[in-house]
């Protein structure tokens, strides 16, 4: 049962990591889209696709990943006395919150505010300070993820907290 669980932790990673790619590369084709003179109906589809990507690979991803990695140590106390695990759930608890709290909302609203643009055929100045947004939420959240594999890899050893009196 272990080997399953920690299957599907390494997919789920896997899906959560791989869509962050995706997300960048349609939000890139988005904006050569309009900058090329496209149409806002293509772009307004290109931001509902981040969202659904958003939701259906990112957002299940990490949700996944919480809990396949969650089932891998429950029960494992020597697992979770190791300082280097400790310091990687908490990573990966600010990614889930980052996530959770700033990007989905941030998807949202991109994406509404692409489909409200359909009928003005203009971006509201909301849009873009939605897009900076999501831009440095989404290089925190790189870093994060980049700082998680690293724990998870190296396994470094951290000094051992001196005890009070």
């Amino acid at each position: 049962m272990r080997k399953l669980t920690r299957t599907i932790h390494i997919l789920a990673v896997c899906v959560f990591v791989g869509s962050i790619p995706a997300h960048i590369v349609l939000g890139q084709l988005a904006n050569s889209h309009l900058i090329g003179g496209g149409t806002m109906e293509i772009f307004a589809a290109y931001q509902q696709a981040k969202y659904a990507l958003t939701i259906g690979l990112t957002t299940a991803g990490i949700v996944l990943t919480f809990l396949s990695g969650a089932a891998l140590v429950m029960g494992r106390k020597p697992l979770l006395r190791q300082n280097w695990l400790r310091a990687k759930l908490a990573v990966v608890a600010l990614i889930a919150i980052n996530g959770a709290v700033v990007l989905t909302p941030l998807a949202e609203q991109m994406r509404d505010l692409a489909v409200t643009a359909i009928k003005s055929a203009a971006l509201d100045a909301a849009f873009h300070a939605a897009e900076n947004t999501e831009a440095v939420a989404g290089a925190i959240n790189l870093a994060l993820i980049v700082i998680a594999l690293v724990l998870a890899v190296f396994k470094p050893k951290f000094p051992a907290r001196a005890e009070t009196a």
